[in-house]
């Protein structure tokens, strides 16, 4: 190689010594003008003759493809007096049975929408108005073991009063099974008194605190508490229902919590939408089963809390 570049600055000498002999307005310039360019060319020659720099050394490859985050693949289809609008995330070969769980979500949703429309409307109307499902799922979170996924829309029979639809999948990576809240607990029912009591007193603290900010007569603000307090409890009595939306947080690493997600009117009023608690890990690592304890972060410092009101990201 190195004797291949030396034969190429050669020629290019030769061919620079020639256009020097030959042209009229080097002619005319000083010996000592031809000349600094000629030794300019033969040190640039020299430098040829080097060996080659080695090639940076490749930068190490990321050890998995992150999971897309943005909605990007869009399905229509319709039925049974139905259109349905869902988008779906792409993802990797390896979360199919995320990707089938979604679906089936969509199907299951088609069919109930459907079911409904058809004790409302004949055949005709149906096919002239029908109903709209329409569902957004997105990747919400994701830790080196599992990967949780959020469905958002509505399903329309066309009274101009949708339905809003929230639902959550999580898929445990070493085993590719998409795992109920219950199915993370050595015991499912005590898990759900513990999830029961963090989610009461984190929503009874935020919602005192909304109301005593309103400066609310002492009447009505005993009456508002009185209700609240009622509407929190039954929302979060210890039911797997109850808790059946859930995400597992973290970001890349270790699971570092759970989210807890209800629906609007569930723990709160309707108007105020969905509603969020974030339960540190460290709350209930010793209730995990044994083959999920090492993916969560039991160290992990206590999120900060929730603003009311929010709902989930």
């Amino acid at each position: 190689m190195q004797t291949l570049q030396r034969l190429h600055c050669v020629a290019a000498v030769l061919k620079f010594a020639v256009s020097m002999t030959f042209s009229p307005i080097l002619r005319a310039a000083s010996r000592s003008l031809k000349l600094a360019p000629f030794l300019a060319f033969v040190l640039a020659c020299a430098a040829c003759s080097q060996a080659p720099a080695p090639a940076p050394a490749a930068q190490p490859q990321s050890s998995a493809p992150s999971i897309p985050r943005i909605t990007d693949k869009v399905e229509a289809a319709g039925s049974d007096g139905v259109e349905v609008d869902a988008r779906y995330p792409s993802m990797r070969s390896e979360l199919a049975p995320l990707d089938a769980a979604m679906h089936a979500y969509t199907q299951a949703q088609q069919a109930e929408l459907a079911t409904r429309i058809k004790k409302l409307k004949p055949e005709a109307e149906r096919a002239e108005r029908p109903g709209k499902l329409d569902l957004d799922f997105t990747i919400a979170t994701q830790t080196v073991a599992f990967v949780s996924a959020l469905t958002q829309g509505q399903a329309d029979v066309g009274d101009g009063k949708p339905t809003p639809l929230r639902a959550t999948f999580t898929q445990h990576l070493g085993s590719g099974k998409i795992v109920a809240f219950g199915d993370l607990f050595t015991d499912p029912a005590a898990a759900l008194n513990t999830f029961s009591e963090e989610a009461r007193r984190r929503l009874y603290a935020e919602y005192e605190a909304r109301l005593y900010n309103q400066n609310l007569p002492q009447a009505e603000l005993t009456a508002r508490m009185k209700a609240m307090h009622a509407l929190v409890d039954k929302g979060t009595e210890p039911k797997a229902e109850n808790f059946a939306a859930f995400l597992v947080d973290g970001v890349d690493g270790k699971a570092i919590g759970i989210t807890l997600i209800f629906a609007p009117g569930q723990v709160a009023a309707e108007t105020d939408g969905a509603q969020q608690i974030e339960v540190p890990v460290k709350l209930f690592i010793d209730a995990i089963k044994p083959e999920y304890r090492d993916a969560f972060d039991k160290d992990s410092a206590t999120p900060s809390a929730p603003t009311p009101g929010s709902g989930p990201h």
